[in-house]
């Protein structure tokens, strides 16, 4: 963790300082996960503000080597005092208003996206985290698909996932899952429900594991029972949403405009038959701590591809009334081009 506090406060001039408050943030820097921790970043020094609830907790890790460590008892004292003599204040975009407000009665805080940036380009650890996360996720949507019969229910299915992880070394679930049997499956936001499965149904998993602190976020499509003339129309569909996945990702490189993947990815379905219409929002999303962070895949973000960037790609059309088709894996931007991170194949998944 030293490294990515001193890249924090190398980005800092002198006098100026960094105060760091979302529950992301300072895990990111710190590996603490409690509900109250502060940073103050600055060029000389960098500080740890808790309460005396984690004195024990603190004590116990290796933050101390790397902050001097605050046990305050009167937080805005203590912060007013700490950050009374800096020039400049920085705080990230995501500051809640409360904080940003709190703030103001003694410093004028300006965003920066420092933090963020740092964020955005994942270090080995953070990459080994996210790899185990997508490992367990894909085991578990193997488990599920092999659990299926007649009346069992959506939410019979995400918790049986639930279980699966969190026996298998998860700490817990990236989001709620998706569960969504047929039509359900048209709505890209499904709430899982209490329908009951039958044969000829088709199946919506949207899944997410978290593996200490780091996440993964997989979707992939089941064919319950299908009978024949319905298995074809399936596929048929499946198979453009798989070429456009494939188009989308590979456009992941290094140094590419991020927009241009998911520009790539909608040509493909419309050279298709226009089913871009069908395609209704982003191609994917950054992802490592928080389940969605920046950069996004869509058509208005401005930044490049860089080398250390993890994002989804997850094209899906969505036939309302009928199914909704969505596929999704998780990359790593390198040097030489994207990486999944994952070894799940992306096929269609029939079972009997």
């Amino acid at each position: 963790m030293i490294s990515r506090i001193k890249k924090l406060a190398a980005t800092l001039e002198k006098g100026s300082a960094f105060y760091v408050s979302s529950v992301s943030d300072v895990f990111y820097l710190s590996g603490f996960s409690g509900t109250f921790g502060r940073i103050i970043a600055s060029p000389a020094k960098n500080y740890f503000l808790t309460d005396p609830r984690y004195r024990g907790e603190v004590a116990s890790t290796d933050i101390g080597k790397n902050f001097e460590i605050i046990i305050t008892k009167n937080f805005g004292f203590d912060l007013k005092k700490f950050l009374s003599k800096t020039k400049t204040l920085y705080i990230t975009g995501t500051t809640e208003l409360p904080v940003y407000l709190n703030l103001k009665k003694f410093t004028h805080p300006k965003i920066s996206t420092s933090l963020a940036g740092l964020r955005m380009i994942k270090d080995t650890e953070e990459i080994l985290l996210i790899k185990k996360a997508i490992h367990i996720n894909e085991e578990a949507l193997i488990h599920i698909s092999s659990v299926l019969k007649p009346g069992i229910t959506e939410k019979d299915l995400a918790l049986e996932f639930e279980i699966f992880v969190r026996k298998h070394g998860a700490e817990g679930l990236s989001f709620d899952p998706i569960i969504a049997f047929d039509a359900g499956s048209a709505v890209p936001h499904h709430k899982t429900s209490g329908a009951r499965l039958k044969k000829n149904t088709f199946i919506l998993a949207d899944t997410g594991v978290k593996y200490r602190g780091y996440c993964s976020d997989l979707t992939r499509c089941i064919c319950f029972g299908i009978i024949r003339t319905r298995l074809k129309d399936i596929q048929k569909h499946y198979n453009m949403v798989k070429s456009a996945k494939e188009t989308g990702s590979r456009a992941y490189k290094s140094g590419a405009l991020i927009r241009l993947a998911d520009a790539k990815a909608r040509f493909s379905l419309k050279k298709q038959g226009n089913y871009d219409r069908l395609f209704t929002h982003s191609l994917g999303h950054g992802m490592g701590i928080d389940i969605h962070e920046p950069p996004s895949v869509n058509a208005r973000e401005k930044t490049r591809f860089k080398p250390g960037m993890v994002l989804s790609c997850e094209p899906g059309i969505y036939i309302e009334g009928k199914y909704g088709i969505r596929i999704e894996d998780d990359y790593l931007v390198t040097e030489k081009g994207p990486k999944k991170l994952g070894e799940l194949n992306d096929g269609l998944i029939i079972k009997d």
